[in-house]
């Protein structure tokens, strides 16, 4: 009987607190009224200090109508009426006043504009270009726009004080990929770095060549195994027709063992800024060794 009035007790008291305050859920507050109707609102932890994009950061003005704009969609989203709704939009207004934006019901969702059957238009290739101002933005679309130029322009924020001072992991030091530079047959051979390193622009230089002839390519994996296929493919080239070293080997050095120095040139993480990086350094120094046809590979790639 106890357990049976403990259970009933316990029953009311929720219900009761269900039809006179909201739960938060998520990102949403929930609410079940004395009729049994549910009603929504948006939520805000209290923990929450409201920062977002703010509005005099460096970005241009579409990124941030649009982080605006998600705010408004989200808190328009989980409203269940107007009473509701305006308590959410109430804070999204907060959020956004308190990061700098003027007049931040302007930012809300307006409807699109729809057209008749628009005639078919090439495919665009897109640009990625640093953000500077909105100025120069303006201008760069204008022309675009005007010549019929068939790309679309992406403005990108660049290099951020985040990115430059800080770092999750600051004593992890990079190794070699052995774990043991004095068992490694890579690491003695580069000049400057260790065979862990990834993202790198390199260079190799034949010490065999008494007029030591070079190499110069990149690698998005660590710089050991890059550097160990090219020493295979010289020890070995029939194996390796297409490998510049192994034709190279072939043709100057047959039978000899390889000998290499390895230079780390540039570091870039970034597929297309290290092979735009490998170009300008293979149209500049002009290394030997190199398939004459590397160069317009690496072009064709940038340009896709």
């Amino acid at each position: 009987h106890t357990h049976t009035h403990t259970h009933t007790h316990t029953h009311t008291h929720t219900h009761t607190h269900c039809e006179d305050e909201y739960i938060p859920f998520l990102d949403t507050e929930v609410k079940i009224g004395s009729d049994g109707v549910l009603s929504t609102r948006y939520y805000r932890k209290p923990q929450n200090k409201g920062i977002t994009l703010h509005y005099n950061s460096h970005h241009q003005l579409s990124t941030k109508q649009a982080v605006a704009s998600n705010y408004y969609k989200a808190a328009s989203e989980v409203s269940s009426g107007s009473e509701e709704l305006r308590y959410s939009e109430r804070i999204v207004d907060n959020i956004l006043v308190q990061n700098g934006y003027p007049q931040p019901r302007s930012f809300r969702n307006k409807p699109k504009k729809t057209s008749g059957n628009k005639p078919k238009t090439i495919p665009l290739t897109t640009v990625c270009i640093p953000f500077t101002s909105e100025k120069d933005s303006n201008r760069i679309r204008n022309y675009i726009k005007k010549n019929r130029v068939p790309v679309k322009p992406i403005f990108t924020p660049g290099t951020t004080l985040k990115k430059m001072f800080c770092n999750s992991r600051p004593l992890d030091k990079v190794t070699c990929v052995l774990s043991n530079p004095d068992r490694c047959n890579i690491c003695p051979l580069i000049s400057n770095g260790n065979c862990n390193r990834r993202g790198t622009v390199y260079e190799i230089t034949c010490c065999v060549c008494t007029s030591a002839m070079k190499y110069q390519g990149e690698a998005d994996r660590p710089l050991h195994y890059r550097i160990s296929e090219h020493l295979r493919a010289a020890s070995n080239p029939p194996a390796y027709p297409n490998n510049a070293l192994a034709q190279h080997y072939t043709s100057m050095h047959h039978g000899k063992k390889p000998l290499f120095r390895v230079t780390i040139l540039d570091i870039k993480q970034n597929t297309v800024k290290r092979k735009l990086s490998e170009a300008l350094y293979i149209n500049k120094d002009k290394p030997v060794i190199n398939d004459k046809s590397e160069l317009d590979n690496v072009v064709k790639y940038i340009a896709q």
